[in-house]
């Protein structure tokens, strides 16, 4: 076998760039499954760091206000909506049993002042419940808490991000920021946290790190409640947001519900949504969201387009084992005499056909090393030019290698068996 594989390697140096053409099918196959199963991993990642980011069996009632009513002048009578309100989510928490935690939410577009910093910003107003729904944290100070609520304190939690906008070179805890005509004194920090993206937002999720949190009943009492005020004589909202909020009659803007267990979501979903409804008189002016339910949908989608980029990968790899296999039944033609005299000296069929086979193995062999350097390479060129989360796997690189190996002794067995059919008189005699 030694004497096989020196002869192999000597036959590869030989002719160096037929070599090099031979194994670039291979490299390029295997650095495009690994790269191709990096993206399709990361992305895999990233929903199960969004799915940690809703929060296990959370759901939202959304206000939706884009829904206009037409008016039949004929017809005296209309359907009445309250819109959402606290009633609502005083109601909810009353006949769900299966609610762990509920929060209403009020928010807006503002700017947040400190005394040297001036920073836009949203303002959200929840319950003490809605950083255990999400299971946020703090990096520095506390949450707010119920007296806070029952009291209008205020006090307020600032996002990661806002936070170092506002008191770049200080802590902020125990200081205070002007929004609007109120003064909040800051009380916690929370900590940054990674993957909120748009898809994420649009599914009721807001954007912790860049947000300002304060009492719901501080924001209904001290700032807006929409249910009490008429929005057409207000100036208290930012103007690029005037023509928004104009059409928004709801108290609330949206309400964040966390189910017990998952087993009750569908029956509590179904419950709410009838509830809603009777209050409502049947406007159907909300919607309900269920991000979790909506991320597995993604995942799923994810999975099946990763199977489909790891199999048009493999293609690569089956063209460069057809390149392999081309190239060393040109070499095989060439080498007719070099056969024919290592048969007629005692060479055995076995012995070439083992001289071919690990020409062809040697070959895919470094081919799948380089492509493992590449794709690695590539994929942190992805990340970084294209923006795009990579993950490169262990199980990526293993089954990329052994892929390559297969092909080469699969592709060269073809060549190596007709090497090892020649006749030695023939071929002595081949010109």
């Amino acid at each position: 076998m030694q004497r096989n594989i020196r002869i192999a390697i000597d036959s590869i140096l030989a002719n160096k760039l037929r070599a090099i053409l031979t194994t670039l099918g291979i490299i390029f196959g295997v650095a495009a499954v690994i790269a191709m199963l990096a993206i399709g991993n990361g992305a895999q990642q990233k929903i199960l760091e969004q799915l940690e980011i809703v929060g296990v069996n959370n759901a939202f009632i959304k206000a939706d206000f884009s829904i206009e009513i037409d008016e039949d002048e004929q017809n005296t009578t209309k359907t009445f909506s309250p819109g959402l309100t606290m009633g609502d989510f005083y109601n909810l928490q009353e006949i769900l049993p299966q609610i762990r935690y509920a929060s209403p939410e009020v928010d807006f577009d503002c700017y947040a002042n400190s005394s040297k910093r001036r920073e836009k910003t949203k303002l959200v107003g929840v319950t003490e419940d809605y950083f255990k729904l999400f299971n946020l944290e703090v990096s520095n100070g506390r949450f707010f808490a119920g007296k806070h609520n029952r009291k209008y304190a205020n006090v307020c939690v600032l996002g990661g991000k806002i936070s170092k906008k506002l008191f770049p070179n200080s802590s902020p805890l125990g200081k205070m920021i002007r929004v609007k005509k109120l003064n909040l004194k800051v009380v916690g920090v929370l900590k940054n946290l990674s993957g909120i993206g748009e898809n994420l937002q649009s599914m009721g999720i807001n954007n912790y790190n860049n947000e300002i949190y304060i009492p719901i009943n501080t924001m209904l009492v001290r700032y807006k409640d929409r249910s009490k005020v008429k929005i057409k004589e207000d100036d208290f909202w930012e103007e690029e947001n005037k023509e928004s909020v104009k059409q928004n009659k709801n108290q609330l803007d949206k309400i964040a519900i966390q189910f017990s267990e998952s087993k009750t979501i569908p029956s509590g979903i179904e419950l709410i949504g009838k509830t809603i409804n009777r209050r409502h008189n049947n406007a159907e002016d909300f919607s309900i969201v269920i991000p979790e339910q909506l991320l597995k949908q993604q995942k799923e989608t994810d999975d099946l387009f990763n199977l489909l980029l790891g199999a048009i990968a493999s293609i690569s790899l089956i063209v460069g084992g057809i390149g392999i296999m081309n190239i060393m039944l040109a070499s095989v033609m060439e080498r007719i005499k070099e056969i024919g005299l290592r048969m007629a000296i005692g060479a055995r069929k076995k012995d070439i056909k083992a001289q071919f086979v690990f020409e062809a193995l040697l070959i895919s062999i470094s081919g799948g090393i380089i492509g493992i350097a590449l794709g690695v390479g590539l994929s942190y060129l992805i990340e970084v030019f294209l923006k795009m989360p990579v993950k490169i796997s262990g199980f990526s690189i293993f089954i990329s290698f052994f892929i390559s190996v297969i092909v080469g002794i699969v592709f060269g067995y073809l060549p190596a068996k007709k090497a090892a059919e020649q006749n030695p008189v023939t071929s002595l005699r081949y010109e």
